[in-house]
């Protein structure tokens, strides 16, 4: 079972998920439809309602991070880790993990200054990733060189 769980058991097909995630590069994300590709390649009877089901308990249990990008097809999850931010490249709508946490200062400040209770915040930036940024270089330094 895997921490934090509490003392109720998972399902078993909702431990299994849990695993796939899990065996995830940190850095790297899945939408529920890939985990769903990877749930069925080993185990061939799992249904995709059973995998989303899956993914929401072990969000709200606070096992996995459903990650909402805006401009992004789909969600997508990651093991619960600690608070970062995500960026996610303009052109090939790839998601990474950004090294960032809101300082609590500026949590506290917006707080007061809006009256309201803030308890967390969800940080995306966008752009060109390493490999897009330097594949638009080439692209303009080459199309300058006849």
């Amino acid at each position: 079972m895997p921490k934090g769980a509490g003392r109720r058991r998972l399902p078993k097909n909702y431990e299994r998920i849990y695993e796939l995630v899990c065996e995830q590069p940190p850095g790297r994300h899945r939408t529920a439809s890939e985990v769903y590709a990877s749930a069925r390649e080993r185990h061939p009877g799992i249904g995709v309602s059973t995998v989303y089901r899956g993914l929401t308990r072990l969000r709200d249990l606070g096992l996995v991070a459903e990650i909402v990008v805006p401009g992004a097809g789909s969600a997508v999850y990651e093991k619960a880790a600690p608070e970062h931010a995500h960026f996610r490249c303009s052109a090939c709508a790839d998601v990474q993990d950004v090294a960032y946490r809101l300082p609590g200062q500026v949590m506290r400040r917006l707080s007061l200054a809006n009256e309201n209770r803030i308890s967390g915040a969800s940080l995306t930036f966008h752009g060109l990733c390493r490999t897009c940024a330097a594949e638009a270089s080439y692209g303009v330094l080459s199309q300058g060189v006849r």
